[in-house]
């Protein structure tokens, strides 16, 4: 029997043609391995069902678990808000409070009883002499479409409306978001965010992506990565920065003129994204950007369109690591997240500037 024939380099030819096979097949078990132990790690299921157009189905009831937190159940009032009161005539004595905004003001991946609305209401039953209850309006919904649900917030007769906002509220420009892609950076950009979006269907790369970014500089260079934060959170800010704040501008004219006359003050929150909590709450630097400047930026347009402000993100400087009260890969705020919200906004209401809440007391330091 001859000998196997042999390369220069001493192996067998078959041997050749064997190895690569074999380590690809090491490595596909070790990546199947991997994701069958990613899926059981961070298990998704349910679906949220409640949602229509700019707002949820009425009496609508569903489940949802996110891969990085708890099962979750929305429950809906006959108006389609996330609101344990009933939408009608409000009732005799009663504050009502009304909130507006996107996924955030819903508290999506957050229980009900832990949203910052409901707490809010909480907090402000145990401290004022009467009944106060909250309408959550919030929805899937972008910031644009807020001015066409005023009259459907004024059908509630709120002795306030609370507008809430984020960074990645106003991120996205408009015609980027669907499939009209502009110029060919846009269709390029486009297609890398359907990309990322099929790899986030796979376990394992969630996984991955979730445990690097629990490390504060990770988050960070991710985020110096992502322009459309960048661009809102820095300073000076950049002219992509000022044009999104002038989108913000011209939706709020159009809140503020759906208002006019109807007597009812509109308090426009803003909440820090992950950076920026992570920022004031360990005292980071992150080159060119300042985590209070989106505050302070939507600040001065609400004040410009005569509404009163706050600014919650300093409320996260007293929170250890508060980059962990966000989810990871989702970025939505926890419950958690949601309590410190809460504590902020609690203390704006009672501060005399809402006349039908001027008598509560105002909350001690360090109160929830």
């Amino acid at each position: 029997m001859s000998a196997p024939e042999k390369r220069e380099d001493g192996l067998p030819r078959i041997d050749c043609l064997l190895l690569p096979l074999v380590v690809l097949s090491v490595a596909s078990a070790a990546l199947g391995a991997g994701e069958v132990i990613a899926r059981r790690l961070f298990v998704e299921r349910g679906a949220f069902t409640c949602a229509e157009h700019n707002g949820q189905k009425p009496n609508c009831v569903c489940r949802f678990k996110n891969a990085e937190g708890p099962e979750v159940e929305y429950r809906f009032n006959q108006c389609g808000f996330r609101s344990t009161s009933a939408c009608g005539t409000k009732p005799r004595g009663a504050v009502r409070v009304v909130f507006m905004g996107t996924s955030i003001t819903l508290g999506l991946h957050v229980r009900a009883d832990e949203t910052f609305a409901a707490r809010v209401e909480a907090a402000l039953n145990r401290r004022c002499g009467v009944r106060v209850e909250s309408q959550n309006m919030g929805a899937f919904s972008s910031l644009s479409a807020q001015p066409e649900l005023v009259a459907k917030a004024l059908a509630l007769e709120p002795d306030v409306i609370v507008l809430a906002l984020s960074p990645f509220d106003i991120e996205e420009q408009p015609g980027k978001a669907g499939g009209n892609a502009r110029t060919w950076f846009d269709r390029a950009e486009l297609g890398w965010r359907n990309l990322a979006l099929r790899m986030r269907g796979t376990s394992l790369v969630f996984a991955v992506a979730h445990f690097m970014l629990l490390d504060e500089q990770m988050l960070y260079r991710t985020y110096l990565s992502n322009g459309a934060s960048r661009e809102v959170m820095s300073f000076p800010p950049p002219p992509g920065g000022e044009r999104r704040f002038n989108e913000f501008s011209s939706i709020l004219d159009r809140m503020t003129t759906r208002l006019k006359g109807s007597g009812v003050p509109l308090l426009v929150m803003t909440t820090p994204n992950r950076v920026a909590a992570s920022m004031v709450s360990n005292r980071s630097q992150v080159e060119g950007t300042d985590a209070l400047w989106f505050g302070r930026r939507i600040g001065e347009i609400a004040v410009q369109h005569g509404a009163l402000t706050l600014d919650a993100t300093l409320e996260f400087a007293g929170a250890r690591h508060a980059e962990r009260l966000f989810y990871a890969v989702d970025n939505h705020p926890t419950g958690a997240a949601h309590a410190i919200i809460a504590q902020a906004l609690v203390k704006r209401l009672t501060d005399g500037a809402i006349p039908r809440l001027a008598a509560c007391p105002t909350p001690r330091p360090g109160g929830r």
